[in-house]
């Protein structure tokens, strides 16, 4: 069984489709971690900071 050139060029199409289906939500739960992280960081550092504010 040989396959054409359209053949070929659907089967690649259909490849990079499904990769794009897998990598783009992969791709924004990880974006949404990171935010998430610097979000930690920043209430992490404004509660070290008023630590110091109520010790004396």
């Amino acid at each position: 069984m040989s396959l054409g050139p359209l053949e070929l060029v659907m089967l690649l199409v259909a490849t990079l489709f499904i990769a794009l289906l897998v990598a783009l939500p992969l791709m924004w739960l990880m974006r949404g971690a990171r935010k998430r992280a610097a979000l930690q960081r920043q209430v992490d550092d404004l509660r070290d900071r008023l630590d110091h504010l109520e010790r004396p």
